[in-house]
């Protein structure tokens, strides 16, 4: 993420169902102010114990999402689509508290047979993920993303293809992800509101 965006150590981040702080806590680390957006306490809780202080944490529903529209310079996606009943609201939601020129990174799982296999047959069968964490036919195919985008008032700068680093998954036993050249798995993509 910070290859592609060398100034996210500056401005106002939303991390968008941010779990424990897998994406907001290194962002925060590198000088970011970062709102932390989830449904769950816990997972909150866990994000503000590991003691960055320009991490700031609130309970939040991703479709109304409860900070001022076009306010942040990144908004942050990461593994959240493929789990939301109405993806293309939350992408809108997310477009709106975007500052002109500000950016939006998603990353979300492309549905493929590929995808299925590996993210729900494989992930979930070995117990790398929970089984039924995953939902096949939720998957969003990267043509389905820009068309949510577009219609969001935004445009995609970048995008790449994301498959697991198998080496380093089995060594520590959780989803590692690389750079990939397919799309056919997963998939980043990187998208700008025009600036004023």
């Amino acid at each position: 993420l910070q290859r592609w965006l060398p100034h996210t150590g500056r401005g106002l981040a939303v991390d968008l169902g941010c779990g424990g702080g897998l994406l907001a806590v290194p962002l925060a680390r590198a000088g970011a102010t970062v709102v932390g957006i989830d449904l769950s306490h816990r997972a909150l809780a866990a994000a503000r114990a590991q003691g960055v202080s320009s991490l700031h944490g609130a309970v939040g529903d991703l479709h109304h999402v409860p900070i001022a529209d076009g306010v942040a310079d990144l908004v942050l996606l990461a593994d959240v689509l493929e789990h939301v009943e109405e993806p293309a609201r939350v992408v809108l939601a997310a477009a709106r508290l975007l500052a002109p020129g500000g950016h939006l990174f998603v990353n979300t799982i492309s549905r493929t047979l590929r995808s299925r296999v590996l993210a729900i047959g494989v992930a979930e069968g070995l117990g790398l993920v929970p089984r039924g964490t995953h939902r096949w036919s939720a998957f969003i195919r990267p043509e389905e993303l820009a068309a949510m985008a577009a219609a969001a008032g935004l445009r995609r700068v970048q995008q790449t293809g994301e498959a697991p680093a198998l080496w380093r998954t089995l060594r520590h036993w959780r989803i590692e992800l690389r750079e990939s050249s397919g799309l056919a798995l997963g998939y980043a993509a990187l998208f700008a509101k025009a600036p004023d």
